[in-house]
């Protein structure tokens, strides 16, 4: 199958690449803005033993993005910025391609998605977003964790912790960053009900010796789908934050002036980052939860030193699903793959995940 990944350059566009070329018969086309970046890459991939091509695309220009979606059968979007994904993936399908997007979750993008619905299964095509590891993975870990008797209750809980004083990030995507926290919806599912609050918040200890972290409730669209399933009485995602400093103090106060200068909070938000939040790279997801057969404790924890490739494996893994076993359609990657052989492919990859 040939894959396009427009936004082939980013951080984590360049790992969804490498680990596409791990397999022989791949045919990549990366794509990005920037020609000395694309040349980059190519010198750094050319030892893999799939097919890379690259290509110079702007993200704003539709001849651009017609001419590689009309030349592929998957396109993967993992730009910086979350409102270019419903674009894309109606211009792919407009375009005979199928489609994986790797963006925050987003009820507004989904809600242009699932228009999508109708053309992809009269074409036979594929709309996949939400892929990656947050969101991408927690509704997986639920599901995994269900196969063996169902689940009362499942809390999967999350912490990224990056270099960001050593990561080259656009200013979008930091703008992007900061729109998600200002658009957070703090609901979790309890008993069958929507509850709603800071106050819900839950402790997760994610290892190291480091104890319990108070984490933070982030409702996600997977997280939405299973719950309308009845596959669990209770459901939640929680995210730890970035240290008290930026928590209580940066973060609220770049969420106030981005109320009068979106520009000067981002600017803000991003120096907090990098001067008080960077640490050394950790990615960790942990589900907590409780069997219904006979109430025992059930546990996952799914983890990789680098958090940009804890976010491609599940891209890789979903659009290998969507190579060997399609079905037409728009999907959550959470409820698009098999949990099992996700799991599978990403331990393949590097991941470490402990059941």
């Amino acid at each position: 199958m040939r894959v396009a990944v427009i936004g082939g350059t980013g951080n984590a566009g360049r790992l969804i690449t490498r680990l596409l070329l791990e397999d022989p018969s791949a045919e990549v086309n990366a794509c990005a803005r920037s020609e000395a970046r694309l040349h980059e890459l190519e010198t750094t991939l050319a030892p893999h033993p799939g097919s890379l091509h690259t290509t110079v695309v702007d993200v704003e220009r539709e001849r651009d993005l017609v001419e590689v979606a009309s030349s592929t059968d998957l396109v993967v979007g993992a730009t910086s910025l979350v409102e270019h994904g419903p674009g894309l993936a109606s211009l792919a399908v407009d375009c005979g391609a199928s489609y994986i997007g790797v963006y925050l979750s987003d009820r507004g993008k989904w809600s242009r998605l699932r228009r999508l619905q109708g053309r992809c299964v009269e074409r036979g095509l594929m709309v996949v977003d939400d892929g990656g590891c947050h969101p991408g993975l927690p509704a997986v870990m639920i599901r995994l964790a269900a196969e063996d008797g169902g689940l009362e209750a499942a809390w999967v809980g999350a912490k990224f912790r990056l270099r960001w004083d050593e990561l080259g990030v656009v200013g979008e995507t930091i703008q992007d960053f900061l729109a998600e926290v200002e658009r957070t919806d703090p609901s979790v599912f309890v008993d069958r009900a929507w509850v709603r609050g800071f106050r819900h918040s839950r402790s997760f200890d994610f290892g190291r010796g480091e104890g319990p972290e108070s984490c933070v409730p982030m409702c996600i669209e997977e997280i939405r789908e299973l719950a309308e399933s009845g596959e669990v009485d209770s459901a939640g995602f929680f995210m730890a934050g970035f240290g008290p400093v930026m928590d209580y103090g940066i973060l609220p106060a770049s969420i106030g002036l981005a109320k009068l200068n979106r520009r000067l909070a981002t600017i803000l938000f991003w120096w907090g980052l990098r001067r008080l939040a960077s640490a050394a790279e950790r990615a960790v997801l942990l589900l907590d939860g409780t069997r219904r057969s006979d109430g025992s404790p059930v546990r996952i924890r799914v983890s990789h030193l680098d958090p940009y490739l804890l976010t491609a494996a599940p891209v890789v893994a979903t659009i290998r699903q969507m190579i060997a076993a399609p079905r037409p359609g728009v999907w959550t990657q959470a409820a698009f793959v098999d949990p099992t052989g996700l799991f599978r492919a990403i331990r393949e990859m590097g991941v470490s995940v402990e059941a």
